[in-house]
C-alpha cells in the first residue's frame, strides 16, 4: 500500500474510533456532570494536573525518536521500553512523596489520597508506550485503536455505576485507573512487538538526543496549557476549577482529538517525506483544509449554542461555564488548525523550535494570569488564553513558513469559506430550536434538532461549494463501497 494509502487508511481508523470513543466518552461526561458536583471535578483536576506534569518526564521524546529512526528500530525500541518503566517508577516515587505539599499548596487536604492513588496510573500505562509508538511508526492503526476503545468504553462504564453507588470523586478515579489497566492489557494482546531485555547505552544517547528537544517542548507546551489551571486551582478554588474544567473539556474536545489524531497519524507519514519540502506543503494544506472542515462549524456552534447545552444538558449548577466555553471555543478552533505545525517542525528537522514557541507562551502567559484572573476572574483567564493563542498561531505559521513556504494567504483562502458557511448552518440551526421551543417541544429533542438541522445545512454547503470536501466524500463513498463488496 502506498504511503497516501496508509495515512487515509489511518485517518478513517483513528478518526472512527475516536469519534466512536470520544461520543462515548461526551455522554459518559454529561452523566457525571448531572451525578457529581462541580468541586469533584476541580479536585480531579488538581490531581491530573500534578501527574501530568510528572508524565511528560515519563518518555523522554524516546516515542518521536523511534518514529524518526530509520535503523536499529528493535533495539532502540527495547532500550526505550525499559528506560520509561524505570523513569515511571520514578515518577510515582516523587508523586507519592510530594502529594500532601499538593494537597497544601491547593488548600485541600483531600488532594493527598486522590494524587497517591490516581498516579498509579503513570506506572500502568508505562508498559504499553512503546507498543503504542511501534504501531504508529508501522501506520497500523487498526491495532492500536482496539486497546484504546475497550479502555475507555470499561473505564466509563465503571466510573459511572460507581458515580451511582455513591462513591463520588472516587467514581472518576476508579475510572482512570480501569481506563489504563484495560488499555495496556489489551495492548499487549493485539501488539506483536515483544520486549527483549535488552539495554544499549549507544542507542539511549541517540534517542535522548533526539527525543531532549520534543521532551523539552512537552514540558513547555504542558505547562503553557496547564499554568491556567494552575492559577485558577489556587486562586478561585475547586469550583471555580471544576467549572473552568467542564468548559475547556467541552469547547476544546474538537481541538483535543484533533490533535492526537493529526499527530499520531502524519508524523510517521511526513518523517517518511522530511527530504521534500513540496510534497510536504501540499500534504500539510491538505491536513489544514480536513481539520478545518470539522473544527469551524463545532467552534462556532459552540459559541451559539453553549448557554441552551448547559442549561438543558448539564444543569443550572454548571451555568457559570457557559461564557468560559464560548470564549475558548476560538482557542480549540485556533489549536485545531494549529496541530500540525508542530509535526512540520519535527518532521522538517527542527524540533527545537517547538521549545522556543512554548517558552515563550509559558513565559507569557505566567506573567499575565496573576493580573488577568484579578481582572475578570474565569473570564479573564479564557481571554487571555485566547489571546496568546492567536499570536502563538501566527508566530507558528510564519516559521512553518521558513521550512515549507507555507502563505499566510493559502489559510485564509481555505479558512474563510469554512467561517461562512459554519456561521450560515449554526443561525438557520438556533432559529430552528427557537421555534421548537416556542411550540413547546421538550428541550432535549428541540436541542438535538437544531444540531442535525447545523449539520445537514453545513454539510450541504460544504459538498456544493468546497470542491475539496466533495472529492474527499466521493472518495470515502467508493471507498465503503470497495469495503462492503468485499465483505
Amino acid at each position: 500500500m502506498t504511503l497516501r494509502g496508509k495515512v487515509s487508511r489511518g485517518v478513517l481508523w483513528e478518526g472512527g474510533a475516536m469519534l466512536v470513543n470520544r461520543g462515548v466518552g461526551f455522554l459518559v461526561s454529561l452523566l457525571l456532570a448531572r451525578l457529581l458536583a462541580p468541586e469533584f471535578f476541580g479536585l480531579l483536576a488538581i490531581a491530573m494536573l500534578a501527574i501530568n506534569s510528572l508524565v511528560f518526564l515519563q518518555e523522554l521524546g524516546f516515542g518521536s525518536a523511534l518514529i524518526y529512526r530509520q535503523d536499529d528500530v528493535d533495539a532502540a525500541a527495547n532500550t526505550a521500553h525499559w528506560t520509561v518503566i524505570s523513569s515511571s517508577v520514578l515518577l510515582y516515587v516523587a508523586a507519592f512523596i510530594l502529594a500532601p505539599l499538593v494537597a497544601q499548596f491547593f488548600r485541600n487536604p483531600q488532594v493527598t489520597p486522590v494524587l497517591r492513588v490516581l498516579a498509579l496510573t503513570i506506572v500502568i500505562s508505562s508498559f504499553s508506550r512503546v507498543p503504542y509508538t511501534l504501531l504508529f511508526k508501522d501506520l497500523d492503526f487498526r491495532k492500536k485503536v482496539i486497546p484504546e476503545f475497550v479502555g475507555s468504553l470499561v473505564g466509563n462504564i465503571c466510573a459511572v455505576l460507581l458515580a451511582v453507588a455513591g462513591w463520588n470523586i472516587w467514581a472518576l478515579v476508579a475510572g482512570e485507573l480501569i481506563n489504563a489497566s484495560v488499555t495496556t492489557i489489551t495492548m499487549f494482546i493485539v501488539s506483536p512487538w515483544r520486549p527483549r531485555l535488552q539495554f544499549e547505552v549507544r542507542l539511549f544517547k541517540e534517542l535522548f538526543g533526539y527525543g531532549k528537544h520534543i521532551a523539552a517542548s512537552q514540558v513547555l507546551i504542558f505547562g503553557v496549557t496547564n499554568v491556567d489551571d494552575l492559577f485558577v486551582g489556587r486562586m478561585l478554588g475547586d469550583a471555580a476549577l471544576g467549572y473552568y474544567g467542564m468548559a475547556y473539556s467541552i469547547s476544546n474536545t474538537p481541538a483535543t482529538n484533533i490533535t492526537r489524531l493529526v499527530t499520531r497519524v502524519t508524523f510517521p507519514a511526513f518523517s517518511k517525506m522530511q527530504t521534500d519540502a513540496a510534497r510536504m506543503r501540499k500534504a500539510y494544506f491538505e491536513v489544514v483544509h480536513r481539520v478545518s472542515v470539522v473544527a469551524m462549524p463545532i467552534a462556532i456552534v459552540t459559541i451559539v449554542f453553549a448557554s441552551d447545552f448547559v442549561h438543558i444538558l448539564l444543569t443550572d449548577k454548571w451555568a457559570p461555564a457557559i461564557v468560559p466555553m464560548q470564549i475558548l471555543a476560538v482557542y480549540g478552533l485556533i489549536r485545531s488548525i494549529a496541530a500540525n505545525m508542530g509535526i512540520i517542525f519535527q518532521s522538517g528537522g527542527k524540533p527545537q523550535w517547538l521549545s522556543s514557541i512554548a517558552l515563550w507562551r509559558l513565559i507569557t502567559m505566567t506573567a499575565l494570569l496573576y493580573p488577568a484572573i484579578r481582572w475578570g476572574g474565569l473570564i479573564g483567564v479564557c481571554v487571555l488564553s485566547t489571546t496568546v493563542a492567536v499570536v502563538d498561531f501566527g508566530i507558528s505559521a510564519y516559521m512553518v513558513d521558513k521550512i515549507i513556504e507555507a502563505r499566510m494567504a493559502t489559510y485564509l483562502h481555505l479558512l474563510t469559506p469554512l467561517f461562512v458557511y459554519s456561521l450560515l448552518a449554526a443561525g438557520i440551526g438556533y432559529g430552528a430550536e427557537q421555534v421548537l421551543l416556542s411550540l413547546g417541544i421538550w428541550p432535549v429533542a428541540a436541542l438535538v434538532t437544531a444540531g442535525v438541522v447545523v449539520v445537514a445545512v453545513y454539510g450541504l454547503l460544504a459538498w456544493w461549494r468546497d470542491t475539496q470536501v466533495r472529492a474527499e466524500g466521493l472518495k470515502l463513498l467508493a471507498w465503503l463501497q470497495r469495503s462492503r463488496s468485499r465483505a
